[in-house]
């Protein structure tokens, strides 16, 4: 089998192309010229951009599926014209390309796309809610999702929509867990709420598992599938878990979870307006925003049972051990980088 991957210098990508090259596969990837590409040894790399019709064109060719990850994520001041441009516009360059030519394409979502219900047990007959939290992000992401599943339902391509929920593991350079282990190592990090919402976390490798599972099953064709983790956790749990790993004491505080939102309010209107005027005085993103006060404090966990069921996906690795793995990459590379 011959896979195309989009986005495989990122995380997720990066992992899903190692996985295919040892499941046998021979895999392209398609990277734009200014990607890092040193952990993609074994694929064939074609430099272009989903964003030019004639680089998805030439992508396509003589492959058998397309797992399309490319994708620009939560870039704070980002235009949402840049997030249309690739999100959605370089989505439907490459389906155009791949129809007719290639046999499945699995479209990486996002769990985001579901919004912030409150609620466990979310499975894939919830109502899409895009635009609660990373806006942009995550409309985007849905536009997406109809496209691909509008070229199945034509007849056009076998497609499949995979939504993967918070996804961390070794090399995540800037997800949400290793910000959270950054924080709590230095000591700055203060929770949202009681601690006692849920959150469902996944780590790479099951996210990889679900990702080639969606490619290689003819039952899921035209369907949507949510990939998470073995259970929710609660954010009191999580702490616990990495302090315990980085032998810290967890925070004794919990800061209001409307008071964060109000803070985060605040801090998005201030630096709004400073990208407005053209400064960087402060950063370039806020390091709290209503979406990241959510992402904490927001109870959510997720149902697998679709996936479970017609795909056979079954998660390996829980938090012990995902965590574990994921703090010892974090030290390693942290104390590399003070060298």
């Amino acid at each position: 089998m011959r896979a195309l991957v989009t986005g495989g210098s990122g995380f997720v990508g990066g992992h899903l192309v190692r996985a295919l090259l040892a499941r046998g596969y021979t895999v392209r990837a398609l990277v734009r010229p200014t990607s890092r590409t040193d952990g993609l040894a074994g694929a064939e790399l074609v430099y272009g951009d989903v964003t030019d019709q004639a680089s998805c064109q030439a992508a396509v060719v003589g492959v058998d599926v397309v797992y399309h990850l490319a994708a620009i994520r939560d870039r704070w001041g980002t235009p949402y014209a840049d997030y249309v441009a690739v999100n959605v516009d370089g989505t439907r360059h490459l389906l155009e390309a791949a129809a007719g030519r290639v046999g499945r394409f699995v479209y990486c979502s996002s769990v985001g796309v579901l919004g912030y219900p409150g609620v466990l047990g979310i499975d894939e007959s919830f109502p899409l809610r895009p635009d609660d939290g990373k806006v942009f992000y995550h409309r985007t992401k849905a536009q997406a999702e109809e496209l691909v599943l509008d070229f199945a339902r034509q007849g056009r391509l076998a497609t499949t929509v995979v939504r993967p929920a918070i996804t961390y593991g070794p090399g995540d350079d800037w997800g949400m867990v290793t910000r959270l282990i950054a924080m709590l190592r230095r000591g700055t990090f203060v929770p949202v709420g009681n601690g006692r919402n849920h959150l469902h976390l996944c780590y790479v490798s099951d996210t990889v598992q679900g990702l080639i599972l969606a490619g290689e099953s003819e039952q899921s064709v035209g369907q949507a599938y949510i990939i998470a983790g073995p259970e929710p956790i609660t954010l009191n749990g999580l702490v616990v878990k990495i302090c315990g790993l980085l032998e810290r004491k967890p925070p004794r505080w919990h800061v209001p979870v409307e008071l964060a939102r109000m803070a985060g309010w605040v801090l998005e209107g201030v630096y709004s307006a400073q990208a407005h005027l053209g400064l960087r005085v402060l950063g370039q993103a806020p390091f709290l925003t209503r979406d990241k006060v959510d992402t904490l404090a927001v109870n959510r966990g997720f149902s697998i049972e679709k996936a479970r069921h017609e795909l056979g996906y079954v998660p390996a690795i829980g938090y012990d051990e995902g965590l574990r793995r994921t703090v010892e990459w974090y030290c390693n590379e942290d104390e590399y980088d003070e060298r």
